[in-house]
């Protein structure tokens, strides 16, 4: 036999056994005949490798990843869930969506919710060309040299089609891979893993791929990004995962009843601890596509689809203390001191107490048994008062615990302030989160480095960190020459952030992350939204009166005007870059999308509608500026004509934005 043909042979009997043993759970083959399987076809492939070809089963390991981990700009932005933890919310969930569908009897389809770290797969014609993160869901970061090493992702789909194909899912590590992986961190003195899901984000940000492949991290598919794929069903989607090669949750069920999900969920409850991952809830979604699209989603979640999470692991401890924590805008937040305890896996000594009316609401003090509750990533808290057994009462502080300055409270707020714009405490809150991965991603800019540079007065404002010379960095504790390097890399990289990073990082009140993306993407440039006008802002239909408020008067702020030039002096960018195809062309447009369409997928016609300015809508309404028909339109296209709203074929959409 010639080798290329020996070796094309050798690639598909491997993938087969490799789709036996990680997919099917039916292993035919001893790890020796296994092994001596492997070993022939990577000697071939040393022999003649012109015939090696990047799809191979030898190849899932390709030497080290950058240092930097490259950032990826999602098709199509990976939103996360909304969360339930009742039969109330998941009923209340059912309705909302049976109201907008205009029926009750809706297909729905239910699979375990697996705890892992979200990434999306994207292959063009078939070949795995890309992985990538999360991240905030609409940047993520490659990932495809540590992804490639997993063995139960196919490198090559079987019967693909052809252009560009994203499939969503988990990566996860098994409960008694963690135990192993544990044992070896303790015998080599090192930290052990809290979590299933912190040892796998852990992994996957691992610079080496030789040692990623020792980790035994698998993969499930779960959800559908971009693509041609010919089913019009989410369960459809599902079975050609399977025939792809993937691996997917084994937990589902398909009922068009809430009462059968709920049903399930207390079913279940006990059970899966049973299974060799973690599971933290279940995921409810619409199985119809065009139902999907239908709903819509917000600016986070899908509308289609809900978690339904497990009740959030508790223990019961003492609390020993309450001290005071103030934050970046001078909120002050009662923080519980705990004697330690183990929840959910992971050792928890401090819990908020959110504000003095949630501590009148428990009726706590101090010495008191109480349960603490950790839910996700979210920080611990506690829930309830198990035994009073404290006589010490909590009593709010008569003046900031940092500054020692006045303490402001409105009477109908719950919150309490420090008014004092130098309070040591806000200024190091609002340089921790200016540095932040989320915001300018200063990496190396943490807490203890951040204690040192203000204890050395290096820096007293934002604009200092700008500042820093490599004679500063080295004078910090545990820093040389390449260390010092590596930090005054990172702040010169964070200058090339976009706009909305920036808008982030500043800490405008109210101004998240999605609110900072929306107001870069609208204004363009800092100084046009510096000038904009309390009208102008309050027209963005994303943004509120309150939000409005608090933009327009943060640009109005001498010291914070002061700020913002000293940021441009260092040369830090104040633009938003284009989105792909941008242009303003359908600006004040509402477009749906209805039928069967050929020249592109609903989602890709949606995403067109957005670069070029417009809006894209899932319901027809007076709102509504065209309608985009393709063939065997239904409802949409008729109510688009009671409206008399103009329809156009997919052809005159793309003459429309100068396509075609």
């Amino acid at each position: 036999m010639h080798p290329k043909d020996e070796i094309e042979q050798l690639k598909k009997l491997i993938n087969y056994h490799n789709n036996l043993y990680y997919n099917l759970d039916n292993p035919v083959l001893s790890d020796t005949q296994y092994d001596e399987l492997y070993k022939k076809l990577k000697d071939l492939e040393a022999a003649y490798p012109q015939f090696r070809t990047k799809d191979s089963p030898t190849q899932r390991v390709g030497g080290k990843a950058s240092n930097t981990l490259t950032a990826v700009t999602h098709r199509v932005p990976m939103l996360s869930l909304d969360n339930s933890y009742s039969a109330d919310d998941i009923r209340a969930w059912h309705e909302r969506t049976a109201k907008t569908l205009q029926t009750h009897s809706f297909e729905m389809v239910l699979e375990s919710k697996i705890d892992g770290v979200s990434c999306s797969l994207t292959y063009q014609n078939g070949y795995l060309v890309q992985a990538a993160s999360r991240g905030d869901g609409r940047v993520g970061e490659d990932i495809t040299a540590n992804i490639r090493t997993l063995k139960n992702i196919p490198h090559q789909l079987p019967n693909a089609p052809q252009g560009f194909l994203e499939i969503r899912g988990e990566v996860y590590l098994e409960k008694k891979d963690l135990e192993k992986i544990n044992e070896q961190q303790r015998a080599k003195n090192e930290t052990v893993f809290a979590n299933t899901r912190n040892a796998t984000a852990g992994f996957l940000r691992h610079k080496n791929t030789e040692s990623m492949a020792t980790r035994p991290l698998k993969f499930f598919a779960h959800s559908f990004g971009i693509g041609d794929i010919q089913t019009d069903t989410f369960s459809g989607f599902i079975n050609l995962c399977k025939q792809w090669g993937f691996s997917v949750t084994p937990i589902r069920t398909q009922t068009t009843s809430i009462e059968d999900i709920i049903r399930f969920y207390n079913q279940f409850s006990q059970s899966r601890h049973q299974l060799p991952f973690d599971v933290d809830g279940l995921v409810v979604k619409v199985n119809n596509f065009q139902q999907q699209q239908l709903l819509g989603s917000t600016a986070k979640s899908p509308r289609w689809a809900i978690a339904f999470k497990y009740p959030a692991p508790q223990a019961t401890t003492t609390l020993k203390n309450v001290t005071f924590s103030v934050g970046r805008t001078g909120i002050i937040t009662p923080v519980a001191e705990l004697e330690p305890v183990a929840v959910g896996g992971v050792i928890i000594s401090n819990a908020t107490l959110h504000n003095f009316d949630e501590i009148k609401r428990l009726h706590v003090r101090v010495g008191d048994s109480v349960i603490v509750e950790r839910a996700g990533e979210v920080i611990p808290k506690i829930v309830k008062v198990v035994e009073q057994k404290g006589t010490q009462e909590i009593v709010p502080p008569l003046t900031c615990p940092s500054c020692g300055g006045k303490i402001y409270k409105e009477d109908e707020e719950v919150g309490m302030y420090c008014v004092n714009p130098s309070c040591p405490a806000q200024l190091r809150a609002r340089l921790l989160h200016f540095a932040s991965r989320d915001a300018m991603d200063i990496d190396g800019l943490g807490d203890a480095v951040m204690d040192q540079l203000l204890e050395r007065n290096f820096i007293k404002d934002i604009a200092d960190i700008y500042k820093l010379t490599f004679f500063h960095v080295l004078n910090l504790e545990n820093f040389k020459d390449k260390k010092a390097q590596n930090l005054l890399d990172a702040i010169e990289a964070s200058k090339q952030k976009p706009l909305s990073k920036l808008l982030f990082a500043l800490g405008i009140g109210f101004v998240g992350e999605k609110t900072a993306e929306i107001l870069a993407d609208h204004f363009t440039t800092l100084d046009n939204l510096k000038n904009a006008s309390l009208e102008e802002l309050q027209n963005i239909r994303e943004i509120g009166e309150t939000v409005s408020q608090s933009i327009y008067h943060f640009f109005r702020d001498e010291k914070v005007l002061a700020q913002l030039e000293e940021l441009r002096q260092a040369g830090l960018n104040f633009t938003q870059p284009e989105k792909q195809l941008s242009g303003n062309i359908l600006e004040g447009k509402t477009f749906v999308f209805t039928g069967e369409l050929h020249a592109f997928t609903r989602t890709e016609a949606e995403q067109l509608a957005k670069q070029y300015g417009g809006h894209a809508s899932a319901s027809v309404s007076k709102k509504t500026s065209f309608v985009v028909a393709g063939e065997n339109a239904g409802s949409k296209l008729n109510k688009a004509r009671e409206l008399n709203i103009p329809v156009l074929t997919e052809e005159e959409f793309l003459k429309m934005i100068g396509k075609n």
